[in-house]
């Protein structure tokens, strides 16, 4: 059965922390956010959606880089270029 990581998005974050960007593998079950915490610092995590067959649910597990503060967007994707080979920014559409 297949779940769209998209419904789980913007879980798994720091507190108040906001998504600038996503990127997604071709069938959607790794993803690296970068996103933007409250005091203005940037960082990302790389996570991998799991199913958990005791709960019977998805969810992500990766690294969250806690401790890697970037002073803007480019300086991350600068870093993580290599990471991102292959994947897929994800980009909402509005209704």
């Amino acid at each position: 059965m297949y779940i769209s990581p998209d419904l789980l998005l913007w879980h798994a974050l720091p507190d108040g922390a906001d998504v600038v960007r996503a990127f997604f593998n071709a069938d959607r079950t790794r993803r690296i956010l970068i996103y933007r915490r409250k005091d203005g610092t940037f960082s990302y995590t790389d996570q991998a959606l799991r199913f958990d067959e005791y709960e019977q649910s998805y969810y992500w597990l990766g690294k969250d880089n806690e401790l890697s503060f970037y002073d803007r967007e480019e300086s991350v994707l600068r870093d993580i270029s290599r990471l991102l080979e292959g994947m897929t920014e994800y980009c909402e559409q509005e209704v």
